[in-house]
């Protein structure tokens, strides 16, 4: 299923509504391909592509585990919580990697100046 040229809504709309259609048909089960190939797929930028999957993570078809992906949810909403229970935290230890990752880098510049 592609998108309509002669459709007045929004793009990220009718992407939102190709995948509800797949998600609800059962064609995508746990992860969902990737945002640069959906994008390909259906000839668009990443961003309006990004704007409809925000539609479906909005409804609880879909959400995001960060750099992992779109994954469909299973409409369970214990399990539902408890992944994005799982995502907070990965997002919190994200940060905190970046964050150790600067004191790393700050640590080395200083020490690469003490040396020269």
């Amino acid at each position: 299923m592609s998108l309509d040229p002669n459709d007045s809504r929004p793009k990220s709309v009718q992407v939102a509504d190709v995948l509800r259609q797949e998600i609800t048909e059962g064609k995508h089960k746990g992860r969902l391909p990737a945002t640069r190939d959906l994008a390909k797929r259906f000839g668009i930028a990443g961003q309006t592509l990004s704007n409809g999957l925000r539609i479906l993570v909005e409804e609880g078809l879909i959400y995001s585990s960060g750099n992992l992906g779109y994954f469909v949810t299973n409409g369970d909403d214990d399990a539902s919580d408890t992944k994005a229970d799982v995502h907070a935290e990965i997002k919190a230890l994200h940060s905190e990697i970046q964050t150790l990752a600067q004191r790393v880098a700050a640590l080395e510049e200083r020490s690469g100046s003490v040396g020269a």
